[in-house]
């Protein structure tokens, strides 16, 4: 058994002042970047919404990207005044929105749960290894952080080894500590569609910038997000990189070659986990490739020790964990032995550290 992994989900980003998914529209029908103009203008015109509106009544990010994405894989015209081209530029106005809503609220978000989650966990020498379904680099950050003093050039630590692609020399020439597998891609992979080239790209949210020296100076993240993003210097046929995340949309594309590699190695890493502990992940339903992907490889045959399951989420206090729809999900995948706790991140991490405490 490999030992503990840790799998992140939105409640881990939210526990250091990100945005859930819920509030990704809102934000970006507040902003008077003229980037967001046109999808502005699809929100206001196709679903009646304006930036006083409560986000209550806004559609659902994920519903939105299902339709968009539903049009641009038939190639139909979703309404007489949005034809594919501009179902296109709404769609790459939602991806610069995200980008944009991260870095604005996770450029001045603590870290310090998150290493405190890694300190804590996987203490020094031992490696973490995290999966993780957040595009954002909180995660990344903390274990840069943590890595610091283990080695690494100057003494600066390590980056973490995403298990793909990545072709940047900096990336491919540093030594790495840690397994981080990012299951929905990240905010820092940019990918060429011609011949499959995954770059890494530096961000202003990104605390620990000694590490990162080598790639300052590259076209930033947000002109790579851009229609005038930077060329591929691999295929050098003019194609432009794209960020490499998967929208939140019911209809996912997990077919790209590095995300596939990242899927296999998550996969290889829960068959051999003895302990995965669950940060802020609701186990939505429709979350299906992910539910199948952990119980597929979190099953285990007649005779065989149960992996052992904590979840960590945030519910009201008071509330009866029965009548929890998250504890309800996690009941029904994985049995009896989920062992539940509501009170959220920081909270229980303040109780590892007691009982750590108590037991010295």
């Amino acid at each position: 058994m490999a030992g503990t992994v840790v799998f992140l989900g939105a409640g881990a980003t939210k526990s250091c002042g990100g945005p859930l998914t819920n509030e990704i529209l809102p934000a970006i029908m507040s902003t008077t970047d003229p980037s967001s103009s046109v999808l502005q203008e699809f929100l206001t015109t196709l679903f009646h919404v304006d930036s006083g509106l409560s986000k209550e009544l806004y559609p659902g990010l994920p519903l939105v990207m299902s339709l968009v994405d539903t049009a641009l894989n038939r190639r139909e015209t979703f309404h007489p005044q949005w034809d594919t081209k501009r179902l296109s530029e709404v769609r790459e106005a939602v991806e610069l929105g995200i980008f944009d809503r991260l870095e604005e609220k996770l450029n001045t978000a603590p870290t310090t749960n998150h290493y405190t989650l890694l300190e804590k966990v996987f203490p020094p020498p031992a490696e973490p290894r995290i999966i993780s379904t957040n595009y954002d680099l909180l995660i990344d950050t903390a274990l840069m952080f943590h890595s610091q003093g283990l080695g690494g050039p100057n003494g600066d630590g390590f980056l973490p080894d995403y298990r793909c692609g990545i072709q940047t020399d900096f990336y491919r020439n540093s030594p790495r500590f840690g397994t981080l597998l990012k299951l929905h891609g990240s905010l820092n992979w940019l990918y060429c569609k011609t011949c499959h080239s995954l770059e890494f790209g530096a961000s202003e949210s990104v605390k620990f910038l000694k590490i990162l020296t080598s790639v300052v100076g590259r076209p930033t993240l947000k002109q790579s997000y851009t229609a005038d993003g930077s060329e591929c210097q691999v295929c050098k046929c003019q194609t432009k990189f794209r960020p490499l995340l998967i929208a939140p949309s019911h209809l996912k594309d997990y077919v790209n070659p590095h995300l596939a590699q990242v899927w296999y190695q998550a996969e290889h890493l829960l068959r051999e986990a003895g302990r995965v502990i669950f940060i802020g992940y609701s186990l939505p339903e429709d979350d299906v490739e992910v539910t199948y992907l952990l119980k597929r490889s979190l099953a285990r045959g007649t005779g065989q020790t149960p992996v052992a399951i904590t979840v960590v989420d945030y519910a009201p206090k008071g509330q009866n964990f029965r009548d929890n729809a998250v504890f309800c999900r996690y009941r029904a995948l994985f049995g009896d032995v989920v062992d539940w706790h509501p009170e959220g991140l920081d909270d229980w991490l303040e109780q590892q550290v007691a009982a750590a405490a108590a037991a010295n």
